[in-house]
């Protein structure tokens, strides 16, 4: 997370020139990996959107619940199941790039299995919650005839 910053024009009356300076925004810049840790944060700390937004300068609260659903409801994740050509161009690659492969492929991965693991908290929480609310259990009891 950064914060935007824009260049204006001055007058600088010392001087008697105009000069360039840099004047903060008050916005920021959210990465990728800054929005998901933002959500896992909301999602698994229990807190209240309005502490997590205030936490991290985010003016809307839409936002925020934007953020959870592309990263926790949605199934915009990548495929874990990809196909395998045997004529794969990987297979004529040296074995300095099929590591780079390999490791961008790792790292993929993981931050798949990084968003799964937070749907399935999510998930978990919205069923805490319900069960809590309407005090109805939903969970099977293990055990139970059927």
């Amino acid at each position: 997370m950064r914060e935007r910053t824009k260049t204006v024009r001055r007058w600088n009356g010392e001087t008697g020139h105009h000069e360039y300076v840099e004047i903060h925004t008050g916005k920021y810049l959210f990465t990728e990996e800054d929005k998901i840790a933002i959500v896992a944060e909301y999602v698994q700390g229990h807190v209240p959107a309005s502490q997590i937004q205030e936490k991290y300068h985010i003016k809307h609260r839409q936002t925020l619940l934007n953020w959870v659903d592309k990263y926790v409801y949605e199934q915009e994740l990548v495929s874990l199941h990809e196909e395998t050509n045997p004529s794969d161009p990987m297979a004529k690659q040296s074995p300095e790039d099929r590591v780079k492969e390999l490791e961008a492929e790792n790292k993929r991965l993981q931050k798949a299995l990084e968003l799964e693991k937070l749907r399935s908290k999510a998930y978990d929480t919205m069923i805490d919650v319900a069960e809590e609310t309407f005090n109805i259990p939903i969970r099977k009891q293990s055990g139970t005839k059927q």
